[in-house]
């Protein structure tokens, strides 16, 4: 009994852990919840197959992130782009060298500056991926960095705004009257959202479970269309999330009351057969 107490315990505490998590993340953009999975532990002896016997008490079996999309929220700020459908944006390594492998991070949070280069990053430092524009029109290639100043013609100060459609191809509009097309913004979906790996706020990487990243560009291919100006907001409800740490913190409290009662159970046994 003592044993089952104690995986009641753990899979509370895990739950507790994921909750914690959720509402640490409520006013992070692009932030996906998750929610604990349990499962029962089977109990295993001498003289059954290991895994037939029930009544082992529980544990979490896996942590989930939920898909669903946040609210799009407006901020007016041309830098500032949310995706309203499928995909994540790609962002590629602030410490990666020239010609170095990429080791990429995919994200629904779109926060982006100019860096002093030019190029456009994250608030870490991670430059956005996008899909050079073509002399033909369209975008094609592989993903790489978006550099402004490169496609100004190195004189980011005659760029007057930037803009960007529904389909992520972002322009420049210059003071001469020009307007320079500069990529699309690169868009990744995968075969199991579910897979990828959080590893941090709302930054997420692919794993064996994912599997690997498909680019296209927004509004193609099943990808939602870019929104500039807009942020997505987490997907988190901050009543439902209290209202769950609750329920948790009422497990964790129930299964360490009664480990105590069976450990208090086994101790006046153990007392009475000394006697």
């Amino acid at each position: 009994m003592i044993r089952i107490n104690m995986t009641g315990i753990s899979a509370a505490s895990r739950d507790l852990s994921v909750t914690a998590n959720n509402l640490a993340n409520a006013r992070t953009t692009g932030f996906k919840r998750s929610m604990a999975q349990f499962v029962e532990t089977r109990s295993e002896s001498m003289d059954a197959r290991p895994g037939t016997e029930a009544g082992g008490g529980t544990r979490v079996g896996e942590v989930t992130r939920t898909l669903q999309q946040g609210s799009l929220d407006n901020t007016d700020k041309a830098l500032d782009l949310a995706v309203n459908g499928g995909g994540y944006f790609v962002y590629g390594d602030p410490k990666a060298q020239g010609g170095a492998e990429q080791a990429f991070t995919y994200s629904r949070a779109g926060i982006l500056t100019v860096s002093p280069n030019g190029t456009l990053t994250d608030p870490n430092g991670a430059p956005l991926l996008g899909l050079p524009a073509l002399s033909t029109g369209g975008s094609g290639g592989n993903p790489q960095p978006i550099n402004l100043t490169a496609a100004a013609g190195g004189n980011l100060s005659a760029v007057q705004s930037i803009g960007v459609n529904a389909r992520g191809m972002i322009s420049l509009q210059m003071a001469d009257g020009r307007n320079v097309k500069v990529a699309a913004v690169a868009l990744a979906s995968f075969r199991n959202e579910a897979g990828l790996k959080q590893v941090g706020g709302s930054a997420l990487t692919e794993t064996e479970n994912s599997g690997p990243p498909e680019f296209s560009p927004a509004s193609y291919n099943g990808m939602g269309e870019i929104k500039q100006g807009a942020l997505e907001g987490a997907n988190v409800d901050l009543t439902n999330e209290m209202l769950h740490m609750i329920q948790a913190q009422q497990a964790y409290n129930g299964n360490a009351r009664a480990m105590q009662t069976s450990s208090e159970m086994l101790r006046s046994a153990i007392e009475t057969l000394a006697k």
